[in-house]
This record gives structure tokens, C-alpha cells and sequence, in this order.
């Protein structure tokens, strides 16, 4: 449903409409549609002396030092992709690899999608993380999305009104504050459009589809009353994508056998159970060897009120829960941008963006419980079942699918941000920029209505007898509303940036005039989330966690721009030395302060040859998310293996220790820290016209990189790992602890009892804990990642047509990591779930006589797969995945610009991606059979476009 926030950009598109059209304002020609991605470090706005190109603030320059990756509008258009998301994740420097966090940040169903609970999407360059990459939209922060993890939503404004994305593969928090330390997203909107334009698009694979259509309409005037020149453009998207089921890919299915991989059907106590379900009898040995088997028995059809154990069956009863989810969910998306510039005065120039983005995503999931408990007590319960003592309890495996289908998962996000500025022109060549930015999300991570079992509840109702879980006939509305209800995990996220800044030039040297940037920006962020669920043998709805947290951040900034040497000083060997001075300071409400220098220089040696190189630091400060406990915390007891041979850890019985564990948010968090350097090149030779070739080197240092502990299963493994991990490993005395008297406990046991635990159940038995392990979020020690980035385009326009040859390629040299000062590094690429060290993408194109075609090439080095695979306690050698090539092919017809028919302004492509319906390579885990970071499920894809310029 359309928010308030969209209806001032829908009356002005109305005005809009009314208005005469014109010619478009940077037309897509029969010369430039065979375009690719490519890489262009000197490329510039066509007003450089107005526009700030990402990567700097002075005006009027380009970028010193850094490598800019410029993706041009009709370059995002050749891809035929239907997203900037999607399109962003063309190029190599950006992997799809899971955040340190654990969540794999890409839109579709929640199942494997690890903690991105509400389904978004964001980028992630060098595969170091998304959080350490910072997404703008015309060089203004946005308001983070997000419920128990923040993040920023890379899909905030739709390809209709982008004139272009910038990518800075490069430490920038000298310039823009937290976050950018690995590289900058810029999304560069249009802005002088005239006429209008509309496009409907179509995209099916095998087992979805998705219909969209866009609309963008603009225009200019010279004088309005007594203002001067202004304009105005509103773009607007509507996308609906029917869901992808997960039985429409094996790959996707839980019986894996076919692939030589596991039948994740059942797996030990855990089972996908059919209906009626199943009896599963834990029977758990502690001496000689602590170890645990499972026996599953098949319930028979029928009511089953007076089974014995004679009666069970001797397989259980499975289903495939893919046959009753979705891999990626059905999703309905509309966007809006208006955009308006208006000249006050001779010198005072006025504009305001607005964009509004409102997702609705909906996925099936089948809600199954292996922990449904039977008593002595209830008239349900069955004698004599094997390995079962009489009168103790007895463990059902129930599908509530004959009860309430699949259940369904909604995840709404509404995400607005607006921005007002004013841009002075002052004496002396000197001008003054201010701006407002407000942004605000809005979105629910867990919204489960009117379909969440409330377990608790149901076994009340078992042990009172009203329900029989042994029983395939569907349960009664009456049944049903004694244990089903609601759950929900909203969230909203409030962001203020203010900011205001002076420029121009100090003095001239001999090479040109100094000059200066300096500002200043006071950002305020907030946080609040709710969570309430149907809960107590009542089953009524009650809030039980609602919690708010924010923070204000005022920073000062200052950039110099130093031409050292001109061509016009006729020096040898030297057309133009550049030097780029940037410093920055920020204070946080909540982290004290930082400081982060930024130097950059550039060579240019004539007009074929020029040198580049980068150094400074860059930091990210904890999320709001990161440090609140009251967001994410969960704790539990149970048996862990000790073989640290420390005498204060007593052990429960050979081997193995009562240790109480945390995970989730951690207030002792610290900020992330980089130092981060680049040197490069770029080279168009004129004896081969139309090349363009050249390659940047990168070193990333990071430390205090922020973690879910992602090594606990060692923190006790040996008597060198106790002593490496010590600081989160806490051994525990009870000696005189009485339950629930926290006064009794240990100083350590008390301190970790006495915090939130929000999604656990309450910890009772705490006197039986012999060891506290903290795995909550943690600084990781360091993370040190150096590669080559490489990139070459040939066009040539000939006879037969403009031809267009490029391609790019990343390669990771190094990537290791430190879990905790003073262990070995371990390689952090080339395993599984860790960055691929070789991507690249490959272009050729042809167009003439308003046709165009493109075909890419897309390429994923191989890696090792180390997932630990048991099958029956035997552990599977680890599996070498091979490299992988796709191609994506285009072909589309713009009617030539001259035409005096109705058709003038029409374009039509067909895209497919994977032409060649390659299927993803086979790599095995306990829980599936690909990699959904380095490979696609969804086989060929086809996406039809037409567009009509009016």
C-alpha cells in the first residue's frame, strides 16, 4: 500500500504530464547500445565544474589516486538486468559471499538465507563484508534497513532513474565517514531529462516469472516567475515476481542422494516428518564414550488414540519440505524518485530528491517440531514403545501442514529518504553547499500472521487432552485457535545527516590553482524493534521486547587539491602531477572519536600513460544492531567437548563439560579499523586507437573486523586453543550454588545469567554449568587482503558496424585472517563461503542500423568445498569445486532517431542470461547441493524489454 511519503511525487508527476515533451537528453544511439560494463577511471560528469564525481569533495575535479569504476546508463541497459543490485553484481570486484555475520545477503526466501531475516539485498565488494561497503545515492547517506541485523538495501531506487553508478574499489572513509573501507556505491541519478519514456519488461526461468513496467518524465524551463532555469524529473517502478518453489531445482531438494549427498529428510532427532508423524527414542550414553543414537518409528494412519508400541511402524514417515516451500519468495515492489532544480537567484540554486521504496515479500516455509512431548499422563500416550522406560516422557514428530498449510512468512519494508540543498556561488570562485537528509525504514524481519504455532501451548492442549498429535485428521478451527496466532519482529530505522560545505581555490602555483574543501556534518541515527508473539497456554498476543537505541556522530572535513606539475611547464616525461590531501574527523555519541587521513596522487606521463596511487585509513563503528543485547541474545546448557586439559573446567563425564553458551549482540564491541593503499596504471596507446587498457593493486589491512565467534567448536578442542581463545572461555565453581539464588552463583556465571536472553528459553539448571563460553558478536584479531584488479576495452567503428571488446577481471593474491591476536592467519579465500581469488567478465558487442548485440561471458574460479560432510559419523573428503563460465547473451532494435513514424523512440531487447542453461556446480554440504554465492539455481533466464520515448 502506498505511504504517505510517495503522494507529494505522485501530484507532481501529474503536473509533469501536462507538459510539453522533448527529445531526450542523452539519447541511447545506434553508436553506443553494443556497450558493456567497462572501466573508465576518467570519466566525468559532462558539468565538472557543478557536479562532485564520488571519491572527492572538490569540485571541478576528478578523483587523484583512486581507481572510479563508471557503469554508464547505457551500459546498465546492455546487461538486461532489472535491478541495480543485479547489476552491480556483473562486476568482479563483487562477491556474493555470506557477512561475517553469518547472513547471506540476497533477496529470496528466508530458509538459507542464515540471519537476513527480512530478505534484503546489499553489496558486497572484495567479499570482505557489506557492512564495509558504503552504498549512496548521489553522495548522500541512506537510512539503514534491517531488524536484528542493519544493513543498507542496495536496491533503493529503480534503473529507470539512474544516469549511472560509480564504484570506488577503495578505502574512502577520509572523505565519507564509517563504512567505506572497502569501496563506495554511488548511485548518480538523472537529472536534465526532457520528454517522457515508459518500459514494460517480462522475465521468466524455470521456475518463476517477473513482470514490471517503469515510467520517467521530465522537464526543463528557462524562467519560472522570478526564479531562473530549473527542471524536474519523476521516475516510478512496479515489479511482481511469482515465487520460486524449491522442489523446481533438485538442487534445492532436502533428498540429496541423487547428487551423492545426504538425505536431509531425517538427521538424528531431526526429521521432516510426513502425516502422522513420527516417534523418535533418544537413547544417550555417557561412559565409556559420551554419544548419543536416535530410532524413528512411523505413526499409523488414522486416529491413533489407543496405539501401543506394537503398533508403530518401522520407518518413519518423511516428507520433503521443498515440496512445500520457497527458495525465493513472491515479491510486489514500487518506487518512486522525484527529483527538482531550481535556480533562485544568480547565485543561489535550490534542489530537493525524494525516493520511496515498498517491498512486500512473502515466502512458504513447512512448520514441523520434533519436540512435542508426551507424558505418562495423557490418555495419548503409547506403552511399550522400544528403548522407551515406562512412564517417561515420549518425544512426537508432528507437520502441522494438515493443520495450517505451509506457513507463510511476510516481510514488508518501506523505506523513504529526502534531501534538500542549497548550492551557493560566492565571490572568488568560492561556493557553498548545504544539505538536509532525512530517511526513515520501516520493515519486519519475522511477521508470521495468523499462522505461528506457539509450541507451549500446543502441548498444553495435548496434556489436557483436547489435541491428539498421534492423529492424521486435520485439527478443528476450534483446536487450532487454542495454539495458533501471531508473531512479528518490526523495526524502524531513523536517519538525519546535515551537512554543509565550502570550496573553491586558495592560490595558484605554477600547475594551476589550489584548491580547498571544508565542511562539516552532524548525523543522528535511531533504532527501535519490537518483538511480540501469541505466547502461555492462553495464547494471547503480548509484547515482550521492545527496545530503542541511537547514536549522533558530528564530524569536520577538509580536502586539498594540489596541481604540482602541467603540461604547460613542458617537463619531460610529465604531462601532470596531481596530489590530493583529505583528512577527516569524527566523534561518536557512543565511541569517542576518530581520525582518518587520505592521500592520493596521480602522474599523468602524456597523453597515453598515466600512474595512480592511494593511501589512508578507514573505519566502521558497530551498528546500533551490533551492541544492543536487547535486539539479539540467546543462551543454553548443554554438554560441549573439553579436551583443554584445564583442571578448573570439571567435566559432567569424560570428554565433555556443561557449558552455558551466548551469542548475539555485544555493548563491548569496537570499532572496525583499515588502512588500506592502491597503486595503478591506465594506458590508450595511440598506435592501436580505440584500446584502452589498465590495472590497479590493492591492499586492504583490517582489523577489529566485528564477527559472530565463528570458532567456538574450539575454544576446548585442546590445551593450546584454551590458552589461545582464553578471554572468552570462563571457568566456572559452583561449589554452593543453590538454583535461582544468584547471590550463590559464580562471580562469572552470574555476570553472563544476568544478561538478556531473548531467543532462548529461560536458562534453568545454571548450578550444573562448569564453563561459560562468550560467542557473542566479537573484534576479530585482523584481516589482511591484497589482489590486482584488471580491465582492457577495444572499440572500433568500421564498415561493418561499432564493435566493442572489454572485459575485467579481479584476482585476490592474499586474503588471511586472525581470529585472536597471537594464532596462526588461516586463508580466507578459496573455501567455501570465503571470497573465489579469480572473477571476471567479458564483453563483446556489435550495433548498426539501430541493432545491437551482446554477448557476455562470466567467470568463477574454482575453490575448495571443506564443509564438513558426516555421513553416518564418517567424515567425506573435502571436494575440489571447478571453475565455472556462463554467457548471457542480448540482441534489441531502437528505431533511428530520424523516423518520422509513431515508432520513433521505440527500443526492444530480448536478454538471456545463462544462454547455455549451464547448471550449477555440484557442492555438497550437510544441508545442500550448490553455492548459491558463486553459482544461480534459476538455469536460463529470459527478460523481455520495450521501451516508448515520447
Amino acid at each position: 500500500m502506498l505511504g504517505a511519503a510517495a503522494l507529494p511525487l505522485i501530484m507532481t508527476a501529474a503536473l509533469i504530464s501536462f507538459t510539453p515533451a522533448h527529445a531526450q537528453d542523452i539519447p541511447v544511439t545506434q553508436e553506443n547500445t553494443a556497450a558493456a560494463p567497462v572501466v573508465d577511471s576518467k570519466s566525468t560528469d559532462k558539468d565538472t565544474t557543478v557536479v562532485v564525481v564520488t571519491g572527492t569533495n572538490i569540485k571541478g575535479v576528478k578523483p587523484v589516486g583512486s581507481e572510479t569504476t563508471t557503469m554508464k546508463r547505457e551500459e546498465i541497459l546492455a546487461t538486461g538486468l532489472t535491478n541495480v543490485t543485479d547489476v552491480l553484481r556483473t562486476l568482479p570486484q563483487v562477491q556474493n559471499t555470506g557477512d561475517p555475520n553469518g547472513a547471506t545477503m540476497r533477496e529470496g526466501g528466508t530458509a538459507g538465507y542464515g540471519g537476513n531475516s527480512t530478505q534484503g539485498t546489499t553489496i558486497n565488494l572484495r567479499g570482505i563484508g557489506s557492512s564495509a561497503t558504503l552504498t549512496l545515492v548521489d553522495g548522500h547517506r541512506l537510512a539503514p534497513s534491517g531488524a536484528a541485523l542493519t544493513f543498507t538495501e542496495a536496491t533503493q531506487v529503480p534503473i529507470a532513474a539512474v544516469e549511472r553508478i560509480e564504484i570506488v574499489s577503495d578505502g574512502a572513509s577520509a572523505i565519507y565517514g564509517s563504512d567505506a573501507v572497502s569501496g563506495v556505491i554511488n548511485f548518480v541519478l538523472r537529472k536534465r531529462y526532457n520528454g517522457a519514456e515508459v518500459t514494460g519488461r517480462y522475465s521468466v526461468n524455470k521456475g518463476a516469472d517477473e513482470k514490471g513496467v517503469s515510467a520517467t518524465a521530465g522537464h526543463s524551463w528557462n524562467n519560472v516567475g522570478k526564479f531562473g532555469e530549473g527542471n524536474a524529473i519523476f521516475s516510478m517502478d512496479f515489479t511482481d515476481r511469482s515465487a520460486f518453489a524449491r522442489n523446481k531445482s533438485p538442487y534445492l531438494m532436502q533428498d540429496l542422494t541423487r547428487f551423492g549427498g545426504l538425505d536431509n529428510r531425517i538427521n538424528g532427532a531431526t526429521a521432516t516428518p510426513g502425516t502422522p508423524g513420527n516417534i523418535v527414542v533418544t537413547t544417550t550414553t555417557y561412559f565409556p564414550v559420551y554419544g548419543t543414537t536416535y530410532n524413528t518409528y512411523g505413526l499409523p494412519n488414522g486416529t491413533n488414540e489407543h496405539l501401543t508400541g506394537a503398533d508403530l511402524l518401522a520407518t518413519p514417515n518423511l516428507v520433503d519440505s521443498a515440496d512445500y516451500a520457497d527458495y525465493i519468495g513472491a515479491l510486489k515492489r514500487q518506487q518512486y524518485v522525484f527529483i527538482l532544480n531550481q535556480s533562485i537567484t544568480p547565485w543561489l540554486d535550490f534542489s530537493y530528491e525524494g525516493f520511496y521504496t515498498h517491498r512486500e515479500t512473502i515466502s512458504r516455509a513447512l512448520y514441523t517440531n520434533s519436540a512435542i512431548k508426551l507424558t505418562a499422563a495423557s490418555p495419548f500416550y503409547i506403552q511399550g514403545v522400544p528403548g522407551i522406560a515406562p512412564g517417561a516422557d515420549e518425544t512426537v514428530q508432528y507437520n502441522f501442514y494438515k493443520d495450517i498449510g505451509a506457513q507463510t512468512t511476510y516481510n514488508p519494508d518501506t523505506t523513504w529518504t529526502q534531501t534538500a540543498s542549497l548550492k551557493a556561488r560566492l565571490p572568488k570562485s568560492w561556493s557553498a553547499d548545504g544539505y538536509a537528509t532525512f530517511g526513515r525504514d520501516a520493515t519486519c524481519g519475522i511477521c508470521n500472521i495468523n499462522n505461528n504455532v506457539d509450541v507451549d501451548a500446543f502441548n498444553y492442549q495435548i496434556a489436557q487432552g483436547n489435541i491428539n498429535p498421534l492423529s492424521s485428521t486435520p485439527l478443528t478451527e476450534e483446536q487450532k485457535a487454542t495454539f495458533i496466532g501471531t508473531n512479528i519482529q518490526a523495526s524502524t530505522n531513523k536517519m538525519a545527516d546535515f551537512g554543509l560545505k565550502f570550496t573553491g581555490p586558495l592560490f595558484s602555483l605554477p600547475a594551476g590553482p589550489v584548491r580547498l574543501a571544508v565542511g562539516a556534518e552532524h548525523q543522528y541515527n535511531e533504532q527501535h524493534l519490537s518483538n511480540g508473539a501469541n505466547r502461555g497456554t492462553d495464547n494471547h498476543f503480548q509484547w515482550d521486547n521492545i527496545t530503542t537505541s541511537n547514536r549522533t556522530v558530528d564530524s569536520a572535513y577538509l580536502e586539498v587539491f594540489i596541481p604540482v606539475i602541467s603540461r604547460d611547464m613542458n617537463i619531460p616525461l610529465v604531462q601532470d602531477i596531481n596530489l590530493d590531501l583529505a583528512g577527516r574527523y569524527d566523534k561518536y555519541s557512543d565511541f569517542g572519536d576518530t581520525s582518518n587521513p587520505k592521500i592520493g596522487i596521480t602522474w599523468d606521463v602524456n597523453d597515453e600513460l598515466s600512474f595512480r596511487g592511494s593511501w589512508g585509513t578507514s573505519f566502521r563503528a558497530p551498528s546500533l544492531t551490533d551492541t544492543n543485547a536487547n535486539v539479539f541474545s540467546y543462551a543454553g546448557i548443554f554438554p560441549f567437548p573439553n579436551n583443554s586439559g584445564d583442571p578448573n573446567i570439571a567435566q559432567a563425564f569424560p570428554g565433555y563439560s556443561y557449558a552455558l553458551m551466548f551469542i548475539g549482540a555485544n555493548p563491548d564491541l569496537r570499532p572496525e579499523e583499515a588502512t588500506t593503499w592502491s597503486a595503478g596504471f591506465d594506458y590508450k596507446p595511440a598506435w592501436v586507437d580505440g584500446l584502452s587498457v589498465g590495472s590497479t593493486y590493492y591492499d586492504i589491512a583490517y582489523d577489529n573486523q566485528i564477527v559472530f565467534q565463528p570458532t567456538v567448536n574450539l575454544f576446548l578442542s585442546s590445551p593450546e586453543n584454551r590458552a589461545v581463545y582464553s578471554k572468552y572461555i570462563h571457568p566456572v565453581d559452583n561449589t554452593g550454588c543453590v538454583e535461582g539464588d544468584s547471590s550463590t552463583y559464580d562471580p562469572e556465571l552470574a555476570k553472563y545469567v544476568a544478561l538478556p536472553n531473548l531467543y532462548g528459553s529461560t536458562v534453568g539448571q545454571v548450578c550444573q554449568v562448569q564453563v561459560v563460553l562468550d560467542a557473542r558478536e566479537t573484534n576479530m584479531a585482523a584481516t589482511h587482503q591484497y589482489g590486482v584488479d584488471l580491465h582492457a576495452t577495444y572499440v572500433r567503428n568500421t564498415s561493418y558496424g561499432f564493435l566493442n571488446f572489454g572485459g575485467s577481471v579481479t584476482k585476490i593474491l592474499s586474503s588471511k585472517q586472525t581470529i585472536v591476536e597471537g594464532t596462526d592467519a588461516i586463508s580466507a579465500i578459496d573455501h567455501y563461503s570465503y571470497p573465489v581469488s579469480l572473477r571476471g567478465r567479458f564483453n563483446a558487442g556489435w550495433a548498426k542500423n539501430g541493432w545491437n548485440v551482446n554477448l557476455f561471458a562470466n567467470y568463477v574460479g574454482g575453490y575448495l568445498n571443506d564443509q564438513t560432510l558426516s555421513d553416518n559419523g564418517v567424515q567425506r573428503p573435502f571436494q575440489k569445486v571447478k571453475a565455472n563460465t556462463t554467457y548471457d547473451f542480448g540482441v534489441g532494435y531502437m528505431v533511428p532517431q530520424d523516423s518520422t513514424s509513431f515508432a520513433r523512440g521505440v527500443r526492444v531487447s530480448l536478454n538471456i542470461q545463462n544462454v547455455l542453461n549451464q547448471a550449477p556446480q555440484i557442492v555438497l554440504t550437510n544441508n545442500s547441493a550448490y553455492d548459491p554465492a558463486n553459482s544461480s539455481i534459476l538455469g536460463r533466464v529470459f527478460s523481455l524489454q520495450l521501451t516508448k520515448a515520447f
